[in-house]
């Protein structure tokens, strides 16, 4: 079960405009379709704070919670998205999943919520 008890602390530049990227190489989930697969990424999340930041240990915490998971790529983002954007209440926020497939396929998945500038 996804667990998004993502733990804040206060931003102390919350009147100040700047991003913050988190890169996950190491991201997994089940296949949606066949849960027994595991579906490997990698996660960028960019966001602009506003008011608190996540607790990073807990982040990754969160961010691992996929791992038993049966969803798909695109869901995954969308979620993370959705907690992130429930949780921090950020100015802007984008979720960015990559993942290569055999044959030389890769896809991509941006999901973004908010305005920046």
């Amino acid at each position: 079960m996804i667990q998004p008890n993502i733990k804040t602390i206060p931003n102390t530049k919350s009147l100040r405009t700047y991003t913050v990227t988190l890169t996950y190489p190491a991201f997994r989930c089940r296949y949606e379709m066949e849960p027994d697969q595991t579906n490997f990424a990698t996660m960028t999340i960019t966001y602009a704070p506003n008011e608190v930041i996540f607790d990073f240990p807990s982040f990754m915490a969160y961010l691992r919670s996929f791992e038993n998971v049966p969803i798909s790529l695109e869901s995954a983002a969308n979620r993370v998205l959705d907690d992130m954007f429930a949780h921090l209440r950020p100015i802007w926020v984008r979720v960015y999943v990559r993942t290569e497939r055999e044959h030389g396929v890769v896809i991509e998945i941006v999901a973004e919520h908010g305005r920046l500038g």
